[in-house]
């Protein structure tokens, strides 16, 4: 089945076509996380129409805000075929949603070759940073991707923190206080223990992240600590991963966490001090979105 907006603004339903690839037609890909939900709507050529990130209580309830949005906003003049849905929450989505027909796509897949497609290269460790951290390698313009690794440090871990040490469970209010915050206040740096560089580690690199914390630590700086520690542990990972990956050059950032100004910066500077080249492309929120549609289009038209 599929919906699409008459010029009266009605919604009309065709019958279904056997491939995307013909006609024009648009696809949904969607990706229902832990925490948000983030949906993209493209057409067969992958061109961004409209887009939509919203917060998860049910993942049903998530899905279906952002299709009719995505119906009811309108304007588009092409029906919408499909929704391809990856994510934890897609499970609970069925065979169809708000009669459009889901097609289920792996995570893991969707992120490899959603990043390749946001960051324009054919080859690439793909670092998720969302409630949790995925890292996937992927080559050959998507066509080989393999689950690299993975830390269950994330998104989800600033904000467990933050509500039960500072008392605020808003992501937008936390990042303002860190950018207020020195880390300095709350973090031991290399020079601290050992008075100087050692290693290749510079003297100014923390050695032990919330090291200096103490019960009169201002909430500014903690949260500058908090997000440092789940930033560093990310950096370090994703350049130990792109090393034994011979992938250092080619390390390309997405996922939630990566829109965060502080974050995106302190993974990267860290990921850089181990000899790994970190990028994060233009709505590098939506990877598993996007990767999950081209995956989707793909199969439709080898079928």
């Amino acid at each position: 089945m599929i919906l699409f907006r008459d010029k009266a603004g009605s919604v009309k339903i065709c019958a279904p076509q056997t491939s995307l690839l013909g006609f024009n037609l648009m696809i949904v890909g969607l990706d229902i996380g832990a925490s948000l939900a983030k949906g993209i709507l493209l057409d067969k050529d992958l061109n961004i129409a409209d887009k939509r990130v919203l917060p998860v209580e049910k993942p049903e309830d998530a899905a279906k805000k952002i299709l009719k949005f995505f119906l009811e906003k309108g304007g588009y003049k092409r029906p919408i075929a499909m929704v391809a849905a990856s994510g934890g929450g897609s499970r609970f989505l069925g065979d169809s949603f708000l009669g459009l027909p889901i097609r289920r796509v792996n995570e893991i897949r969707a992120i490899g070759l959603g990043g390749l497609i946001l960051a324009n290269k054919s080859e690439g460790l793909v670092v998720s940073a969302g409630t949790g951290t995925a890292i996937v390698a992927a080559y050959d313009n998507g066509s080989l991707i393999r689950h690299v690794c993975g830390t269950a440090v994330g998104g989800g871990t600033i904000m467990g923190l933050s509500r039960r040490i500072l008392g605020v469970a808003d992501f937008n209010v936390l990042e303002d206080m860190a950018l207020k915050g020195n880390t300095n206040n709350v973090d031991l740096t290399v020079g601290d223990i050992v008075g100087g560089p050692i290693g290749i580690v510079p003297a100014e690199a923390t050695a032990s992240n919330l090291g200096k914390l103490t019960c009169e630590s201002r909430n500014e700086d903690i949260a500058a600590g908090i997000f440092n520690m789940v930033s560093q542990a990310i950096g370090v990972i994703a350049a130990m991963a792109a090393k034994a990956y011979r992938l250092e050059d080619n390390v390309i950032l997405v996922g939630m966490l990566a829109k965060s100004r502080i974050i995106s910066k302190t993974i990267c500077e860290t990921a850089e001090l181990f000899g790994a080249k970190v990028i994060v492309p233009e709505n590098c929120e939506f990877a598993n979105a996007l990767g999950a549609a081209a995956i989707a289009l793909k199969e439709m038209g080898s079928q």
